[in-house]
């Protein structure tokens, strides 16, 4: 028998979540008129455990190439979203806006001396949150969980630097200041454009949503001579940690959505999909047995709340959950 805090809306949801998980086992008969039970006893308790099928329907794609449950998200549409945890604005390193004075390059590489001052202090978000912040010469950039970067204009130049996490960029044209992201040694150049540039251990990734731009390497102070890909509307151009050639690939359909807290997979690994969704909340959800690393996964979810995700996935492969002493999720075979 599972206890029951009627007075305690978490202890509910936890029961739910472990509900949910025990009716889509093999055991489920066995247990469904203690289920029944539990469901009527409190009105709190069909509540929640709805809320877990929900989640369910979402993610329902996990294990197909059904992509049908992801909403659609327009590039113009502006989104100033909090996933559910507590609300903090941005979170503003205590610096005092500093000038720099040194050598910009043009973009056909010739030198023009010129002084450019950080636009404030660096913007960034807790884990758990997305926000979308006004620059001052119109651009827009909206920042996932736990992302940060540094903003610095000059006269002939705009330059962001993506430090940490992933960033989308809503380009204000301005044919006399090109715009210009500097990511994990790449830059990528735009006049008046969308595009998302996210930087994780694996790499980078620059994807466009509208208009175009050139992704070259080195940076603004010190550019290099390789190759530039010029990505056209719905391309992804990617690094890959121990490969040297980057791959210029289409855009996985729904990949544009997680400025709406949605999040989009097709084939990848359990592990990589762990390693995103980890990301947006404190409590992590990790995978007991290695051989459970090489699950495929495709759909569309929510990476919060956590507990709801994690039972979807055990769901979704007739796996059980457990509870580790540090709250983590730990996902193992039956």
């Amino acid at each position: 028998m599972l206890p029951t805090d009627g007075g305690n809306d978490e202890a509910v949801r936890q029961e739910a979540a472990v509900w949910f998980e025990r009716m889509r086992g093999a055991d489920a008969e066995r247990y469904r008129a203690e289920f029944g039970r539990w469901r009527q006893r409190d009105p709190r308790h069909a509540h929640a455990y709805t809320r877990f099928e929900d989640h369910w329907a979402l993610a329902g794609a996990l294990r197909t190439t059904e992509m049908g449950h992801a909403r659609q998200l327009t590039p113009k549409q502006r989104w100033s979203f909090a996933l559910p945890l507590p609300r903090y604005a941005f979170a503003g390193a205590a610096l005092a806006i500093l000038l720099i004075v040194g050598s910009l390059f043009a973009l056909n590489g010739a030198s023009q001396p010129s002084q450019f001052a950080l636009a404030g202090p660096p913007l960034s978000t807790p884990v758990g949150q997305i926000r979308e912040k006004h620059l001052k010469d119109g651009s827009t950039v909206t920042l996932d969980t736990d992302s940060l970067v540094e903003v610095a204009f000059s006269r002939s130049v705009r330059v962001v630097r993506l430090i940490r996490g992933r960033a989308r960029f809503e380009v204000a044209h301005d044919a006399a200041r090109p715009f210009i992201v500097e990511a994990a040694g790449r830059t990528v150049t735009a006049r008046g454009t969308i595009f998302d540039v996210s930087l994780s251990g694996n790499g980078m990734k620059v994807s466009l949503l509208r208009g175009a731009i050139d992704v070259g390497s080195g940076t603004v102070s010190r550019p290099t001579s390789g190759p530039v890909a010029r990505l056209k509307v719905g391309q992804s151009f990617r690094t890959v940690a121990g490969k040297e050639t980057p791959l210029v690939q289409p855009t996985l359909h729904g990949e544009d959505q997680w400025v709406a807290g949605m999040l989009t997979f097709d084939g990848a690994r359990l592990s990589e999909v762990l390693d995103q969704t980890n990301r947006y909340s404190k409590i992590k959800i990790r995978i007991g047995d290695p051989a459970l690393r090489n699950l495929r996964v495709t759909g569309a979810f929510h990476p919060l709340p956590v507990d709801e995700l994690g039972a979807a996935l055990a769901a979704a492969f007739a796996l059980r959950v457990e509870h580790a002493s540090n709250g983590d999720l730990v996902l193992q075979p039956r």
